[in-house]
């Protein structure tokens, strides 16, 4: 085979012959970018693809330990404020301590407790007033009193409605929690 080709390349004019080593040189080129540099240039071009993509995420990483060493922060701050499991807190106790002081205690026509285990070893008390016949500047004591509470309380639900015999006197339901270690 060998022997065929020289023989034919010495048959050759010079024309043809710069024409065959011209294509052999462009058929060697594209072997060589078809083999080799456009498969690099693809590995390259996917490379730079996931180093945005991973910077992107590194970014969203970044975020989310910002937002989960605030929210520590604030879980922190907030089992501060809980009341210690040797403090002996009792929340209905509590409420009728602040009814007295707010001198709303007489009003007072039904008090319900309510305890409920949560996860991740929190249990949440809520206590359930319903005051009758409470005016305006008692009840807002009384609830100034909650708020001054030496732990963290939330008043989750508070409903007013007027009497209709006499509207200054009003009927209020409020729901007070008060989370705690279990």
């Amino acid at each position: 085979m060998m022997h065929n080709f020289r023989e034919r390349w010495h048959h050759m004019s010079q024309r043809e012959r710069m024409l065959v080593l011209a294509g052999g040189v462009v058929v060697g080129f594209s072997l060589l970018f078809v083999l080799i540099v456009d498969p690099l240039l693809d590995n390259l071009e996917r490379l730079d693809r996931q180093a945005v993509r991973k910077q992107k995420e590194l970014t969203e990483l970044a975020s989310l330990g910002q937002s989960y060493l605030t929210k520590r922060d604030r879980l922190s701050k907030i089992e501060g404020r809980m009341p210690a499991a040797e403090s002996h807190f009792s929340l209905l106790t509590f409420m009728e301590e602040a009814a007295t002081t707010a001198q709303v205690r007489e009003r007072i026509t039904s008090m319900q407790p309510h305890v409920q285990s949560l996860a991740q070893g929190y249990q949440e008390t809520a206590v359930d007033l319903r005051l009758e016949g409470i005016q305006l500047p008692e009840l807002l004591a009384f609830l100034a009193t909650i708020d001054q509470a030496p732990y963290d309380l939330h008043v989750r639900h508070l409903q007013i409605r007027p009497k209709f015999d006499n509207p200054v006197n009003l009927d209020a339901t409020v729901r007070v929690l008060s989370y705690a270690k279990s």
